[in-house]
């Protein structure tokens, strides 16, 4: 019980403690946006396509978590070292700041940094068994300072270094992908119950404050990845209205220098309400045929984006140009948020992942029904690109009919006026984009901030105890089990009394090695001495009626106690009265004798061997009423002596 306790307290003691950390978020699903829809009714910029289903997944996408590791500088671990252990520590004013630099980077290795003075500090390059190979000096400042290869760029507060002057740290710099995928792993995101679009936030790590700050940042970044995918559409809107905008902007400018030399080289210019009436006409089909013009232009920059056959996700939508088919708008939304999502996967694209193999299959498929589409769009403009061209020679055919001046001037206002309204057109879509793009905001909100819920959830110390306890009980009476159900000895009575159906008619305990033979007769008070004397009472109500008794005295090996047995047997049988022989039969290794202080000379060998009388074999012993026949010198066939009819009329004598 003590060692189990014991272990307890340093399991918690030193076992490095482990804190969850939990938040709250909600994730609206359509994004009110109230500043650009005050301006303009359905616009597509502002209402991109949310698969909530994929919001969970994208949350914990390795570039994502790059993104936060990388702001943070988390690959950059700092340990404290203790008189035990070296335990992780961080604070995010931490008044020094190490941070890799150049192509080879030190991820794998560890360093211990010692600030010498306010100014200056020292390095060491560890081994895995942290014991240092060498050292390097540097000052604190924004320059670097290279360390077996790798570049440091170290820099301090000069004013808060004074509580760390020689204080040792060991630094550590990790692989940013690597963590990534660690933190990716622990970061637990699910939704708070069914239907709700509250995302419930929680991650487990040895320094709270720490996975405090990640969660933080964490909601940051997925904010303002939420912010910049709304935005896409309207940033490749406006760079591509720009491009056009720079095209127009150049033939407006011609085409207004050319009017202003008209006028300046003509004096009349008021001309009749009929040219008044073609131009204006013109004007009305020249812009038709311009805008036509210009989707024509978004359709073959739609074929070139994808026959690239990636970044699906860069597509300018149909909208930036004025084309409101639903079905083609429809389309570019899913194509585009399919490859956000897939992107969103990192490593897992190298894989022959199944998501990754799914969406693949789907952008694809889109990809396939885009450009139907396309092509059946491009079909019905075709015919009404040839109408607006027909009416267009119409007018002009009116027009020729002119005079030259006047039909001079009608052609200069009517190129200027079709790039003016093209022109208008553009500004205007380029204003919805730029008003969309101001005025998003995050669909991300936070609920309940990140902060660490209750203590340690490891070690847990009372359970720890608890388990100690009920161990240290336990295991004993698990080990006397064991040891009592797998010992096959005889250790008492009953172990004799359940397999056999042989009378037990005595015990007889142990004797101490420092003791002799003559336990009874030397200590006949002894426990020793009352279990033979039990013995003999026994004996005598198994043997009623029989004067003369003969017991045979025997064991399976040496060592087991028959010697005595015998002599102690023998003692209490005299003491009674009764006249007791002991025969040594034992003639391979006769020794009963020395425990009665006489000799082996002659004994049983030699009345057997007719070397002697049966009364000159049996020799008195100190004891009266107790005789002995000792086992004789050893004879070469102690085996058939012992066969010989001669052993029965001597036992019947």
């Amino acid at each position: 019980l003590f060692s189990a306790l014991a272990i307890a307290y340093l399991i918690n003691r030193y076992t490095t403690k482990i804190y969850t950390v939990t938040a709250s978020i909600l994730v609206r699903e359509g994004d009110e946006n109230a500043a650009a829809e005050f301006l303009y009714k359905s616009n597509p910029l502002i209402n991109p396509y949310r698969n909530f289903y994929n919001e969970l997944y994208i949350m914990k996408s390795y570039p994502l978590m790059e993104q936060v590791i990388d702001e943070l500088n988390f690959s950059v671990v700092w340990y404290r070292e203790g008189n035990v252990k070296t335990s992780e520590f961080y604070d995010r004013n931490f008044p020094i700041l190490i941070k890799p630099v150049g192509r080879d980077l030190p991820y794998g290795e560890r360093i211990s940094f010692t600030l010498k003075d306010s100014s200056s500090f020292e390095v060491e390059l560890l081994t895995p068994e942290l014991s240092a190979q060498r050292a390097f000096r540097g000052k604190l400042s924004i320059d670097t300072i290279s360390v077996n290869g790798f570049r440091l760029a170290v820099a301090g507060d000069p004013a808060r270094l004074d509580d760390l002057i020689h204080r040792r740290f060991v630094v550590s710099f990790v692989d940013p992908q690597q963590l990534a995928k660690s933190y990716a792993s622990r970061l637990s995101a699910q939704w708070a119950e069914q239907g709700a679009s509250v995302i419930n936030l929680a991650i487990s790590g040895p320094v709270p404050e720490k996975e405090v700050e990640f969660v933080s940042r964490f909601i940051s970044v997925y904010q303002r990845y939420d912010v910049d995918k709304k935005n896409q559409a309207a940033t490749k809107s406006i760079e591509f209205l720009d491009r056009q905008l720079a095209n127009i902007g150049d033939s407006l400018s011609y085409f207004d220098n050319k009017i202003e030399d008209f006028k300046q080289s003509q004096l009349y210019t008021n001309f009749d309400n009929e040219s008044a009436r073609i131009l204006e006409r013109l004007e009305k089909l020249e812009s038709q045929k311009t805008e036509f013009t210009l989707q024509e232009n978004y359709f073959k920059y739609l074929e070139e984006y994808l026959g690239r056959g990636k970044d699906f996700d860069q597509i300018v939508p149909p909208s930036a140009v004025g084309i409101t088919d639903q079905v083609l708008t429809d389309l570019v939304s899913q194509l585009t948020q399919l490859q956000f999502s897939l992107r969103m996967l990192g490593d897992l694209q190298t894989v022959e992942n199944p998501i990754v193999v799914e969406r693949q299959r789907k952008i694809q498929q889109v990809k396939k029904d885009l450009m139907e589409g396309v092509n059946s769009i491009r079909a019905t403009q075709k015919i009404n690109i040839n109408f607006v061209s027909q009416q267009i020679k119409a007018a002009e055919k009116s027009l020729a009919q002119l005079p030259q001046s006047e039909r001079e001037l009608i052609n200069i206002k009517r190129n200027y006026s079709i790039r003016e309204n093209l022109y208008l057109f553009l500004m205007q879509k380029r204003a919805e984009a730029g008003i969309s793009r101001a005025s998003t905001t995050s669909d991300v909100l936070v609920v309940n901030p990140p902060n660490r819920s209750g203590g340690p959830i490891t070690p847990k110390p009372t359970q720890n105890y608890a388990i100690a306890f009920g161990g240290g009980l336990l295991f004993p009476f698990i080990f006397f089990f064991l040891a009592e159900f797998l010992n096959d000895k005889i250790q008492s009575k009953e172990d004799i009394e359940q397999f056999t159906h042989i009378p037990l008619i005595g015990g007889i305990g142990h004797s101490p090695t420092d003791q002799s033979n003559l336990v009874v007769f030397e200590k006949p008070k002894s426990s020793i001495g009352e279990s033979l004397r039990a013995l003999r009472s026994n004996l005598n109500y198994f043997t009623q009626g029989k004067d003369k008794k003969i017991i045979l005295i025997t064991s399976s090996i040496g060592g087991e106690g028959k010697t005595f047995t015998t002599i102690n047997l023998a003692t209490v049988l005299a003491y009674a009265g009764k006249r007791v022989l002991i025969i040594g039969a034992d003639m391979r290794k006769p020794r009963i004798y020395s425990d009665f202080q006489l000799t082996n000379d002659i004994g049983l060998s030699s009345y057997l061997s007719s070397s002697a009388k049966l009364d000159e074999v049996i020799q008195k012993t100190s004891m009266e009423n107790l005789f002995l026949m000792s086992g004789g010198p050893v004879p070469p066939n102690p085996s058939e002596l012992l066969l010989l009819p001669k052993v029965g009329a001597m036992v019947e004598e």
